[in-house]
């Protein structure tokens, strides 16, 4: 037996972004991912400060 899909319609929102809002909103975006890569890129950095690779072919 087959289930019936019911699909309801979303209406439009009435809160349509301008272009000055849409890229405002988009530079915040933008913004904010640039601040997390940053942090990222500054954890990254610690850690492989304090790591250290061996080398299994110089024990040869």
């Amino acid at each position: 037996m087959a289930r019936k899909i019911r699909l309801i319609e979303e209406e439009p929102s009435d809160e349509t972004l301008d272009n000055a809002d849409f890229n405002k909103t988009v530079l915040e975006l933008a913004k904010s991912m640039d601040w997390k890569l940053w942090e990222l890129l500054q954890t990254m950095q610690r850690i492989e400060k304090n790591l250290t690779v061996v080398d299994d072919d110089s024990a040869e």
